[in-house]
């Protein structure tokens, strides 16, 4: 099974230390950005992070989409923003949302708004069911 992680899912695995769930598994360019704003957002506008913690999660990230397969948005402009309209989402969401479904893949995310919004048209997992999957899965 294939899985498309976008940046809710890619952080919170990373800070509980679950980079092997992204391992293999895909994720958007705009990944890369929407991460390193996450960290901008702790270090230096809530300073809910150190300078170290900054940098050791921004090699972290950098660790983390090495081991995933990173696709880029380009030449899709026209149908992810039509994808946005349809279900009323920005067109960040919109990106995740197309390649999910052009992929064929499950989107994983946290961002449970999001989720509402494209059921039950593109499935969706967080990680918390992820991890009940593979248990699941293992004593079967």
């Amino acid at each position: 099974m294939r899985y498309l992680f976008d940046s809710s899912a890619i952080i919170r695995a990373i800070k509980e230390n679950n980079i092997d769930l992204l391992t293999g598994n895909g994720t958007l360019e705009i990944a890369r950005y929407e991460l390193g704003n996450i960290v901008w957002k702790d270090y230096l506008l809530q300073a809910k992070i150190s300078k170290e913690e900054a940098r050791s999660l921004m090699n972290a990230i950098k660790h983390a989409l090495n081991a995933m397969e990173i696709h880029q948005i380009v030449p899709k402009e026209e149908e992810i923003l039509e994808t946005s309209g349809q279900f009323g989402i920005t067109f960040y969401d919109a990106s995740y949302t197309y390649f999910a479904k052009s992929k064929a893949s499950i989107l994983v995310t946290e961002d449970l708004r999001l989720t509402k919004k494209i059921a039950p048209n593109i499935k969706t997992l967080t990680l918390d069911e992820i991890a009940q999957n593979r248990q699941k899965n293992q004593t079967q």
